[in-house]
């Protein structure tokens, strides 16, 4: 018999292999296309994504039972850390000489469409 927290785990597994097979699958098309600026934002901003799902999908709250203030905490060294990331790839999208800013700030975005599409109820 499956619990709803079986459900969930099972939900963020899937959007962790659903988001490491999109960084994958972007560095394969990288290999083969002509478009390297876009192409390299793109893998930029998805490689900070992933660090976007792990910040909101790693079930620390599932294990240790946190409440309260400790909760609260959790959830704010969550967002400085996803902030963190977006400045990061942010700084390294304008550093490197081929890279799109819009294409790795789009990659970066798809780490919460995963996570909202995978967390979505479904009919």
């Amino acid at each position: 018999m499956n619990t709803d927290t079986e459900k969930l785990r099972r939900r963020l597994r899937m959007i962790r292999w659903m988001a490491m097979g999109c960084l994958g699958l972007t560095a394969l098309v990288r290999l083969v296309a002509p478009w390297s600026d876009v192409l390299n934002g793109l893998l930029i901003g998805e490689v900070g994504g992933l660090g976007v799902v792990w910040s909101m999908t790693r079930e620390g709250h599932l294990r240790d039972n946190l409440q309260g203030t400790a909760l609260m905490l959790s959830g704010a060294i969550g967002y400085a850390t996803r902030m963190v990331l977006l400045v990061a790839v942010i700084i390294i999208a304008i550093k490197l000489p081929h890279a799109n800013v819009i294409a790795a700030l789009a990659g970066y975005l798809l780490g919460f469409v995963f996570v909202v599409a995978g967390l979505s109820k479904s009919a």
